[in-house]
């Protein structure tokens, strides 16, 4: 694992090649093809389990806007999710879609999952699964 720096943020990174971590597809949403792929969960390292709510990295202005939660940025490989950076949204400066992008180019990422009103213990929860 690695600390990427932007001038406006910094982000727990772990390197393309690692063990993946373990996320799933919510069931409940198993049989709606509207919703299904708007929502993931991740399991911390606490063993509990973070709903997420999924954006393509398209949307990267939607994920600049958000001031409040634990963004992860996933690599798809396949039908496979796999995590390659995580970091507080608050921790960065509101609005900057420059350094998202930056970030989503350099790390592989396709997706932005967000776990909303998160807090640094979620983080580290997270953090702990996701990238160790």
């Amino acid at each position: 694992m690695y600390q990427f720096r932007h001038p406006t943020f910094s982000v727990s990174c772990k390197t393309f090649g690692e063990t993946t971590a373990r996320g799933e597809a919510l069931q409940s949403l198993a049989a709606t093809d509207s919703l299904r792929h708007r929502f993931f969960a991740w399991r911390g390292a606490s063993g509990r389990r973070y709903v997420c709510s999924v954006f393509q990295s398209g949307e990267d202005s939607f994920i600049a806007d958000v001031t409040n939660g634990v963004v992860i940025g996933v690599a798809r490989e396949g039908a496979t999710s796999r995590p390659v950076c995580v970091f507080l949204a608050q921790e960065r400066a509101p609005g900057d879609r420059h350094a998202l992008r930056k970030t989503a180019q350099e790390l592989g990422v396709a997706e932005w999952h967000v776990h909303f009103c998160a807090d640094a213990t979620t983080l580290r929860d997270l953090s702990a699964s996701l990238l160790n």
